[in-house]
């Protein structure tokens, strides 16, 4: 394997090579996954046609994929066997354009760009009336942004050191930072924060760890709307957010501005949305006084992962999710009502059902997400573009896990990086578990932590599942609570994408959250049949969220000879051991085995895609999807393979 070694401040270009190298793979894994490639010419060509140079890997597979066979002109990939899907790119090996004589030999290779391997796609991958949709450019732009800000984060990230006595709330913090430098796992573009120069990106991005000072407005209370946490003489922003001196400053200005706190609740804003988008968006709302800028900022946070979700410095257990006019992952990163609305009846779903069961009693968290506050003038919907521009949720953690000093908080994206493939990450979370334990350094031990970990996950996934619903569950919403180094349970955030399955709901006795659906557009949240609800767990939960641990654990541990296919091999065995063991009826037990084990395919969530055929911007992320092979059949098959013979320069299938 080929690994990454670290840059620094002063070598702009090795980051930028890095940066370049992880596009390219993400790009080439993707373009795979979603059947780019699938209608177009491609072929294995032999040893001697290929490029010589270069000591590759002895695991390299090429597939050479003629865009010009006439004229002898092809791309070379390198590949490497896998599971999910069936062939992955070898990190940092690049793709090469390459012409070739008359007589098959090659006459000349050369390194791609990613700029320029997404020109192939476009050329050839799509048809016209697809290459003029305003999508095509939107992608090339994100490809862009993707490149300067991926190139930044590895030169000028902040190192990842755990404070040596640290609490709960500060190794969250630090953990937050980990799983931004990998941002949303195998999304080729997911690191572009449209809207933010360098300068912003600097300061905003969790990788860095700056202080973000929040701006506050002043907002007439007929303007607003919020959750039930924030009901008429409930605690308000400033007293949750604000240490008493920031709060009676805060109030002071209020007052010498005339501004009666009967009238005027102080709203904190992201200090970048403050400069930018307010104007841009909501400029005839300060015209018309709605909302009055104070110039007192105060409160200080820094951002997690998720960017528009920001952490205290100041220990306290509320975080901040906030509107930014930033573009991610193809969508705006406004906060409207809607969304905050049935993240609430999702949080009431979600304890509905932790009341009947007792393990989920015991062992499933939930932030608490009904303190919310959003701007909704008379006259406005839910589904109105400026007002979601403007908004608050204080998102609260529990404070039984907060205040406990042998609680840490371990979101599950931030397992899904490996010093092996990212720069400034330290030691992986799994080392110091393992120390925690007195464990040595194997390849049965990293193997017996990640089967911990997938124990709990599917525990309570499943155990949600039968019930009739499935959380957001990918790395970033799912949080681990590990106890002295062992595993607790998991803590769930981000609740407006609970999704559901009505009739077993209904066996259950848990109510129909009657969530807000934006009509004449596609609806998730509800699912006609229990596959349907299952491919979250399919999609999110394995193909992003465990698949990156896959493949940060056996980079990390690829000195112990740790191979991808043992941890699917434990992945399977703990996911079979849940289903026997939980108290699913036979019918759901019988559709889990079809859907997860015996189906020969499974569904894709395409990203790439979705993106190029993107007409406009939605208020989430674009997707769409497909299928490829069931999983567990690669491992079976790839296992057969390796019991039967092995056979030196044999052909992939």
């Amino acid at each position: 394997m080929i690994a990454f070694s670290s840059a620094t401040d002063s070598d702009p270009a090795e980051a930028g090579r890095l940066a370049e190298a992880r596009l390219l793979g993400d790009l080439v894994d993707t373009l795979l996954a979603e059947g780019f490639l699938d209608d177009q010419p491609v072929d294995w060509p032999p040893p001697d046609t290929l490029p010589a140079t270069q000591a590759w890997p002895p695991e390299t597979q090429w597939l050479r994929w003629w865009t010009e066979r006439q004229k002898g002109e092809a791309v070379l990939i390198p590949l490497r066997s896998a599971i999910l899907p069936s062939h992955r790119h070898i990190a940092a090996a690049g793709v090469f354009a390459a012409s070739y004589r008359d007589d098959g030999t090659l006459a000349t290779w050369r390194r791609l760009a990613p700029a320029e391997l997404l020109e192939f796609v476009v050329k050839h991958c799509l048809d016209d009336a697809q290459r003029q949709q305003p999508g095509v450019a939107n992608v090339r732009r994100l490809l862009n942004t993707t490149l300067w800000q991926t190139r930044q984060s590895i030169a000028e990230a902040a190192p990842l050191d755990m404070p040596p006595a640290h609490s709960a709330a500060a190794s969250l913090r630090v953990l937050e930072r980990r799983a931004a430098l990998r941002d949303r796992p195998f999304h080729p573009l997911a690191k572009a924060k449209e809207g933010l120069d360098e300068a912003s990106h600097r300061c905003h991005a969790a990788e860095f760890a700056k202080t973000i000072r929040m701006r506050w407005l002043a907002m007439r209370r007929d303007c607003l709307t919020g959750g039930s946490g924030a009901a008429p003489g409930a605690s308000e922003p400033a007293d949750l957010l604000l240490d008493d001196t920031a709060r009676s400053k805060l109030e002071e200005e209020m007052v010498r501005r005339g501004l009666n706190p009967r009238s005027y609740l102080a709203l904190p804003v992201h200090p970048w949305q403050f400069e930018h988008g307010l104007p841009r968006y909501l400029a005839a709302m300060l015209a018309a006084e709605e909302g009055v800028a104070l110039e007192i900022a105060a409160g200080d946070f820094t951002a997690t992962s998720s960017l528009r979700s920001l952490a205290p410095l100041n220990e306290g257990r509320f975080h901040l999710k906030l509107p930014m006019a930033v573009f991610s992952l193809g969508a705006a990163r406004y906060l409207p009502a809607v969304k905050l609305l049935n993240g609430e009846r999702g949080q009431t779903l979600l304890e509905q059902a932790r009341a009947r069961d007792p393990e989920l009693q015991a062992r499933l968290y939930l932030c608490d997400e009904r303190r919310w506050w959003s701007y909704l003038p008379q006259g406005s919907g839910l589904f109105d573009d400026p007002p979601r521009h403007l908004g608050a949720l204080a998102r609260e953690y529990p404070a039984a896990l907060l205040g406990d000093p042998s609680v840490r908080l371990v979101p599950m994206a931030a397992l899904g990086v490996s010093s092996a493939q990212m720069e400034h990450v330290g030691e992986h979370p799994f080392d110091a578990w393992r120390q925690q334990r007195g464990w040595s350094d194997t390849e049965a031990t990293a193997i017996a932590l990640f089967g911990e970990v997938c124990d709990t996950f599917f525990d309570i996934a499943l155990r949600l599942y039968r019930l009739g619903l499935m959380p957001e569950i990918h790395g970033q919403n799912a949080v681990l609570v590990c106890r002295d180094g062992r595993l607790d349970g998991l803590l769930l955030r981000d609740h407006d994408s609970v999704r559901l399955h009505r009739p077993w709901l209904d066996r259950h006795g848990i109510d129909d959250p009657c969530y807000h659906i934006r009509p004449g557009y596609s609806n998730s949240l509800y699912n006609d049949t229990p596959q349907d609800l299952l491919f979250y767990l399919q999609t999110l939960g394995i193909q992003v969220n465990l698949l990156a641990i896959v493949e940060s654990l056996s980079r990390h541990y690829a000195h112990l000879g740790l191979a991808e296919a043992r941890l699917w091999s434990e992945m399977r065995t703990r996911l079979e051991a849940r289903i026997a063991t939980l108290p699913f009826d036979a019918e759901q037990r019988r559709t889990l085995h079809a859907v997860l084990f015996e189906a020969t395919r499974w569904p894709l969530k395409c990203v790439l895609r979705p993106l190029f055929e993107q007409q406009g911007v939605p208020g989430s992320m674009p997707s769409g999807k497909s299928s490829l092979a069931n999983p567990f059949h690669t491992l079976e098959s790839n296992r057969q393979e390796r019991d039967v013979t092995c056979v030196v320069g044999a052909e992939p299938v």
